[in-house]
């Protein structure tokens, strides 16, 4: 069933605007998150076999740095929030870049196995990069980078090869196996465009936004050729 935001935006396209602010469940996350992965990561770290050991070595500064950034984030939402598509573009609250529909290309989900499950999250290109980098605080520049790396990363090189090695090491082979699948269609987006990457759009800035009616949301404005048809598209009044 269709939520009550995506059959807004079918009806009305995105007049008002769509955005998502910090509520409880990004509060939640952060209080209740944050000690149970750094204190599983750190007793991984002192109490564990090897694998365990390593297991805390990766998790204790990844999860540290991911619920830093994650802080920050929230902190400085502000009136924007941390996410809002409107008949301009896209306003990113993890770069806190404003981004027009012309820079932006098709959205997918992009998911992997891991642990027994499937994990997935909503991407999306970026045309003309190079231009946003100028734009960037310190955090946010490190964040575009590891992105374009990705992103133009080799089939087969140091990337591909290390998420083979973490699921051989951790044993869970379909990980390494869908991790390498995911970033080689990463690949194949961007080879006809030197200057475009992909950006993610994590969950934790859209509570309320299912990865389904995000990638709606987006390709049916780019299909539409940005804001200019927006509204025909999504099933309202054309914009004058």
């Amino acid at each position: 069933m269709a939520s009550k935001t995506i059959l807004e935006f079918r009806k009305r396209g995105l007049t008002p605007p769509i955005r998502t602010k910090p509520g409880m469940w990004s509060w939640l996350f952060l209080l209740l998150g944050a000690p149970f992965l750094l204190g599983g990561s750190f007793l991984a770290l002192v109490s564990g076999g090897p694998i365990e050991f390593l297991a805390g070595l990766i998790g204790l500064p990844f999860f540290g740095f991911c619920f830093f950034v994650y802080l920050v984030v929230l902190l400085r939402a502000g009136r924007r929030g941390l996410l809002e598509f409107s008949a301009e573009g896209l306003y990113h609250g993890l770069y806190r870049l404003e981004i027009p529909w012309a820079d932006i290309g098709p959205a997918w989900i992009f998911g992997v196995h891991a642990g027994g499950g499937k994990h997935s999250d909503v991407v999306f290109i970026l045309r003309n990069a190079a231009k946003y980098e100028s734009q960037l605080g310190t955090i946010e520049r490190f964040l575009f980078g590891i992105m374009a790396r990705q992103g133009r990363s080799k089939k087969g090189g140091a990337l591909d090869k290390g998420m083979t090695a973490f699921g051989l090491v951790f044993g869970d082979l379909s990980a390494g196996s869908s991790t390498t699948s995911a970033l080689q269609e990463m690949r194949d987006r961007l080879q006809d465009d030197d200057d475009a990457i992909v950006l993610g759009i994590p969950r934790l800035i859209r509570f309320g936004l299912s990865n389904e009616d995000t990638v709606e949301i987006i390709n049916t404005v780019v299909m539409a050729g940005g804001s200019t048809g927006i509204n025909k598209r999504a099933g309202g009044p054309e914009n004058g």
